[in-house]
């Protein structure tokens, strides 16, 4: 019986040659939606304009029993725990070519209109203050889609939250909300999207269009 090897830290070109081909087509094709570049743009800006904002809180992307609930960072700053809720809102929007001012997102933070979960349980509710969940025309896979990010959105941190730099949960939060920052795949190609080749091709399509 052979036992199972270690996976080569480099595989053979001819294999990983077919993974930046996919990424190619997939980047250049008419069938990938993606927010038009103004769009783009202006939700970059916005994203900034939020951060900028010390009295409005920053999404923080955690798992566990937190969703919707509210911690305040060492820097003051209010913390906000969620899933990849708000981050589907965000490029739905973008998607329609929706540019929402500053005022209507201080509006809509203020009033918990945001998404913030898929579904809340019971356990998170009694200890969340948002609870904003995530409808199914803001939800990326109800459109047939698995949501990707280019820049990683992981905190990858063993530190309490409240004691990580305020400058990293401010680039984690840029990187979790900005449609800029994400692609779609089918969910059969779901895997694909983490292939470092075919995160480069969405970038350089991207940049060219």
């Amino acid at each position: 019986m052979n036992s199972l090897t270690r996976c080569p830290d480099l595989l053979p070109e001819d294999l990983t040659s077919l993974i930046a081909e996919f990424g190619k087509a997939w980047a250049s094709s008419d069938k990938r939606p993606r927010p038009d570049s103004q769009t783009i743009v202006h939700w970059t800006n916005l994203i900034s304009e939020w951060v900028n904002a010390s009295d409005l809180p920053l999404f923080v992307r955690k798992s566990g029993k937190i969703r919707g609930s509210v911690e305040t960072h060492s820097s003051r700053r209010q913390i906000v725990y969620c899933d990849n809720s708000p981050a589907h809102w965000a490029y739905v929007m973008a998607s329609r070519g929706v540019r929402p001012t500053f005022d209507t997102i201080i509006s809509l933070v203020k009033k918990h209109l945001i998404p913030v979960v898929y579904i809340q349980k019971p356990a998170e509710r009694s200890i969340a203050t948002y609870q904003c969940s995530l409808r199914q025309e803001f939800n990326v896979n109800h459109h047939g889609w698995k949501l990707a990010h280019i820049d990683p959105v992981g905190l990858r941190s063993r530190v309490l939250v409240s004691q990580i730099p305020i400058e990293k949960i401010e680039d984690h939060f840029r990187a979790l909300m900005s449609p800029g920052n994400m692609f779609v795949v089918p969910p059969a190609w779901a895997g694909l999207a983490e292939a470092q080749s075919v995160i480069d091709a969405i970038v350089a399509a991207d940049k060219a269009a």
